[in-house]
């Protein structure tokens, strides 16, 4: 599982709680809410399925960015390296 961070903007104090209902209804968790950001962090399979869900948020009526914070890598498990692939 990769866990990536990072912050939607939206246009308009007045359309944050309408974007935050929208990013729960898709299983994105919120992480706080500063005036027009809202710090979200998501998880997938596959960095591929991270970048397509980053990407489906900025379609969404009235975000005007999408910022990637971090990410973890792939094949890491309580933030130590999976070595099996380099054991020869």
């Amino acid at each position: 599982m990769i866990v990536a961070s990072g912050f939607v903007e939206v246009d308009g104090l007045n359309n944050v709680e309408i974007i935050v209902e929208e990013l729960k209804r898709r299983g994105v968790e919120i992480n706080d809410i500063e005036k027009n950001k809202i710090v979200i962090l998501i998880e997938g399979e596959t960095i591929d399925a991270i970048k397509l869900e980053l990407d489906a948020l900025k379609n969404i009526e009235t975000v005007s960015n999408v910022q990637l914070a971090y990410y973890s890598l792939e094949g890491t498990e309580d933030g130590r390296a999976d070595d099996d692939n380099n054991n020869e």
